[in-house]
């Protein structure tokens, strides 16, 4: 039995960190992080003053749906779409990943401190017919698999907002972004230097851009190429990020859908999900 648990958990992890990466930032899209979208304007105080309105206007934002879609570096092609809030913490991730050895479909759920993943029937086959693996995000007992599910639970508008601790922001032309003129923006941050210094007059909680910045380390990112696509009343329309990681070349783009309409996530059927914590529990019993 215990055996078989620590089996599982490793078989049921490999079939999903695909999906756990995605959410942070590790699909590939076209282009590189050299690709410097074109922009051409030098920085200045209007470049400067419209990323920062974007920025509050995103601070603002309790919860939030998108869609991404890319390339995950030995993953395949990945595409899905979430919904997250900040209060009450909830997150709902439905990807699909296809021509990588991570091929299938895959769903995170967090609510409250339990994170849930699901990989429907190859998941089934390897935990004991249940379709859904559970975790407590700060039970230290979940290992790396905790890890996964805090790096699940991010935060686009968090994400958004580090631009506008580029030293070099500029403006890179106006676009359509699906029928919304937008304003096109780009920089270069530096992710070390992001925890050193002080965000002035920043209306990000400063514990959101902590842990946003922290996924970014976990994944081994120094240097990150971010692109943002500013509509009508300031609000981010499309967010690309792209980076230089531990693994390979990063690099996402989020389309901002529903800002601020409840996201309700609930909890798989209990009858349907084994508890990674619990079979801990029992293997430690087993063996004496």
């Amino acid at each position: 039995m215990a055996h078989r648990s620590r089996t599982s958990s490793r078989v049921v992890g490999a079939l999903l960190i695909g999906a756990v990466l995605c959410g942070t930032a590790a699909c590939t899209a076209d282009g590189s992080p050299d690709d410097r979208s074109g922009a051409s304007d030098r920085p200045n105080s209007t470049t400067v003053a419209a990323v920062q309105k974007a920025v509050k206007k995103g601070a603002e934002l309790n919860s939030l749906s998108y869609r991404l879609s890319g390339k995950v570096p030995g993953q395949g092609t990945v595409k899905g779409k979430a919904s997250f809030s900040l209060r009450p913490r909830a997150a709902d991730m439905r990807m699909t990943a296809s021509g990588g050895v991570q091929a299938g479909e895959f769903s995170v759920r967090l609510v409250g401190d339990a994170g849930y993943l699901g990989g429907g029937e190859r998941a089934a086959a390897v935990l004991d017919g249940k379709h859904w693996l559970k975790f407590a995000l700060q039970d230290k007992e979940a290992g790396g698999f905790g890890g996964m599910l805090r790096q699940a639970d991010q935060d686009p508008a968090a994400q958004a907002s580090l631009l506008a601790q580029s030293d070099d922001v500029k403006k890179a032309g106006e676009e359509t972004v699906a029928g919304v003129r937008t304003t096109h923006y780009a920089g270069v941050v530096d992710v070390a230097e992001l925890l050193k210094k002080r965000a002035d007059k920043s209306p990000l909680d400063a514990g959101r851009r902590t842990k946003v910045v922290e996924q970014y380390q976990q994944l081994g990112v120094s240097e990150l190429h971010l692109d943002i696509w500013v509509g009508p009343g300031d609000r981010t329309v499309k967010l690309r990020e792209r980076a230089q990681a531990a693994q390979g070349p990063l690099d996402v783009t989020i389309r901002f859908l529903d800002a601020n309409k409840p996201v309700t996530v609930q909890a798989p059927p209990a009858s349907d999900t084994l508890d990674l914590a619990r079979k801990l529990r029992e293997s430690k019993k087993e063996l004496g």
